[in-house]
């Protein structure tokens, strides 16, 4: 062969070789250029049989020089094939593919924007959990991967740009939805080494988070650093409905929160930072504030919630804001806490809470700062009762899980008037049973009483001030209280209805009153809080019914106190059988009630006279032996009269008709005459005394 006829053979060959090659790289290309939308295809066809779920893909692009694909406006659907689960406007995936032949998945870039997603919880199911199935279902198409082969993952770049959550919890009755959703983690080593990730998302009803994460997939060492601003808490009213019956809560709350901790070291978990609450309001079902604060500071110290440790900080309440009201049957902490119903524990229950580990606290300090506290008594009969605390200050020391004691001062105003300061201890395990308290208060208005003064008694008080100084001791139930009080001014109305008791109180104030118009008491008060049938109010106003009552019928004490004598001095004026005559200490008592009468201008006083006269015949019979007992009778009446004649007398001739004192018998029969010796009781009562019923 010539050649000229080889060269020619081969250019054909050549020539075929090209044409095969370019036929190969037309199909390649036109394989590849056609792959995206055959794949694009095949996934919306099959897209239930491979990932669980119908998908819509408006467009699929891929640049094979870059490794990126690219996905504009696609969707998975419901199970229903109508309602959109998760969708995205744009998905940008460039990936290393070579890596991936040394066992690495290696992501260069992940960008989606605009990514929504819409769960639904109804009870205890939600619309991704026939995805959760047939995941978790063996399939003869899932890839399997041996035991022994391990996948590094490489990611960088990760983004979310524009994301939004809607949660829908169809019981509850709640949609929540976090709005502006980002995500960037710029790179991440599963197997390698440590990783950041920064994310940030808002929620539509008020509320905006940041967060920020390193973690270690090495050591399984990770912390999360979570920036909370301005969290609107109504949104999570409908969860509180279990234990709160409330109308509303309002509230704003931030913080910074570090949680910290190792994947391999589950109790290694470790949460600290400061949260705050700003213009918290809990609104009971009647929507009245009866619990809030203009800003509460909750600082975590430590937090180790898998070892049951909790370790507050100081914890502050700016100008918080109490109203307590108090009804025949509950009052309204009970009411919207549920406390009102009774609960039923299962004693398994209880046996396994008692197996669990204990809880271990402490709170550093707490602070309470310019408070507020409304009482309302709705038990009153006519109107209610309400009371003002306010300029509330107070400070608690540390109180922890084993504290036996805990200290703490508060100072307060009373109906923008009063002035209260006290000293307090308690035992945080059972403080309504172990507590101490001494308190001072000054300028306090009777008048603030007046209702109870009403209910209790049938008076109104018109006026007057109190100073008042307790020390409250409850020592396992029982009940010592020391109750110091100084009147000045008091004045009382007249009686105006009947009461729940029958106090003599304007006669026992006229009485307790001194030359200054001064009425000093001391009232202790004794009970036992165990027993179930004892209230503590009963006990006071019944103590205190106690001693306006013997104030009244036994008034010797508080009048003493006027003239600065022995009670004694003014009870009685004592004889013997055979002593008439008018000593000067029996002077000196006569002068006595001329003083208290001069200061008591409305206060009769009357001696009252008792003697035995069977006895004092005997003694005058023992000391004049030779007497003529037609005579014993008459010189015993003789006795009597003489020790009568010479006190009206001394009365007389030392304040003839401007006083009132009166001297008198009483009937021959009268049984107190028995055993007595010569005897001038002394009677004080107030005049015209029916007023004062």
């Amino acid at each position: 062969m010539s050649s000229k006829s080889k060269k020619t053979k081969l250019k054909k060959g050549y020539k075929i070789i090209f044409i095969v090659l370019g036929g190969l790289l037309l199909l390649i290309s036109i394989t590849l250029i056609a792959a995206p939308s055959i794949v694009k295809n095949q996934l919306e066809k099959h897209g239930k049989t491979w990932v669980g779920r119908s998908l819509k893909i408006k467009d699929l692009s891929v640049n094979y020089f870059t490794s990126t694909i690219k996905i504009n406006e696609a969707a998975m659907l419901e199970a229903n094939d109508k309602d959109v689960f998760v969708s995205f406007d744009s998905l940008k995936l460039d990936v290393d593919l070579l890596k991936y032949f040394s066992s690495e998945v290696v992501v260069e870039a992940l960008d989606i924007k605009n990514l929504k997603v819409n769960i639904t919880q109804n009870d205890t199911v939600f619309n991704f959990d026939d995805l959760v199935a047939f995941y978790n279902t063996p399939s003869k198409d899932t890839l399997n991967i041996k035991d022994e082969d391990t996948l590094f993952f490489n990611l960088s770049n990760l983004k979310l740009d524009g994301g939004t959550l809607i949660y829908n919890d169809k019981k509850m009755g709640v949609t929540q939805k976090l709005d502006k959703l980002s995500f960037f983690l710029p790179h991440i080593e599963w197997g390698h080494g440590s990783s950041n990730m920064d994310a940030s998302f808002k929620l539509s009803k008020g509320g905006e988070f940041g967060i920020n994460s390193n973690f270690n997939s090495k050591n399984g060492n990770y912390k999360f650093n979570i920036n909370i601003n301005d969290l609107d808490v109504s949104q999570f009213k409908p969860y509180t409905e279990e234990y709160l019956i409330v109308s509303q809560i309002k509230g704003l709350a931030s913080g910074n929160i570090n949680i910290t901790g190792n994947l391999n070291v589950l109790d290694s978990l470790a949460i600290n930072g400061t949260t705050t609450v700003n213009d918290f309001e809990m609104l009971d079902s009647l929507g009245k504030t009866f619990l809030g604060a203009k800003t509460i500071i909750f600082p975590l110290e430590k937090l180790l919630p898998m070892q049951s440790k909790y370790y507050l900080g100081d914890v502050s309440l700016l100008h918080p804001k109490v109203s307590f009201d108090l009804y025949k049957d509950s009052n309204n902490f009970y009411k919207s806490f549920g406390l009102d119903e009774s609960e039923k524990f299962d004693n398994s229950e209880n046996e396994e809470n008692e197996n669990e580990d204990p809880i271990i606290y402490s709170v550093n300090s707490i602070h309470l700062e310019n408070g507020e506290f409304y009482f309302t008594d709705y038990t009153t009969q006519r109107r209610p009762f309400t009371y003002g605390f306010s300029e509330m200050e107070m400070d608690i020391a540390t109180i922890k899980n084993d504290s036996k004691w805990v200290s703490g001062t508060t100072s307060m105003v009373l109906n923008k008037r009063g002035q209260l300061n006290s000293s307090f201890g308690f035992n945080p395990n059972d403080a309504a049973m172990n507590m101490k308290v001494d308190y001072v208060i000054s300028n306090f208005q009777l008048s603030d009483l007046n209702i109870y003064s009403m209910e209790y008694t049938g008076y109104p008080i018109l006026y007057g001030d109190m100073y008042y100084k307790g020390k409250m001791d409850i020592d396992a139930g029982k009940l010592n209280l020391e109750n110091k009080l100084i009147v000045h001014n008091a004045e009382i109305g007249n009686k105006r209805k009947s009461a729940f008791y029958k106090l003599p109180l304007k006669i026992a104030l006229y009485i307790l009153k001194d030359k200054d118009g001064v009425i000093n008491m001391d009232i202790p008060v004794q009970g036992d809080l165990n027993d179930p049938k004892i209230n503590f109010n009963k006990i006071v106003w019944k103590t205190l019914g106690n001693f306006l009552i013997k104030t009244t019928t036994s008034p010797f004490r508080a009048l003493s106190n006027l003239v600065n004598v022995d009670p004694s001095d003014i009870k009685e004026i004592n004889y013997t059988y055979l002593d008439t005559s008018l000593t000067a200490t029996r002077e000196r008592q006569l002068k006595l009630l001329r003083k208290i009468e001069t200061s008591k201008p409305d206060l009769d006083i009357e001696l009252v006279y008792f003697n035995d006269k069977r006895k004092q015949k005997e003694e005058i019979l023992k000391n004049l032996k030779d007497i003529d007992t037609l005579k014993l009778d008459s010189i015993s009446n003789a006795f009597d009269a003489k020790r009568a004649n010479s006190i009206s007398k001394f009365l007389f001739n030392n304040y003839g008709d401007s006083t009132r004192i009166k001297v008198s018998t009483p009937i021959k029969f009268n049984p107190k005459n028995r055993g007595s010796q010569p005897v001038f009781e002394i009677k004080y009562k107030v005049q015209d005394s029916t007023a004062y019923k």
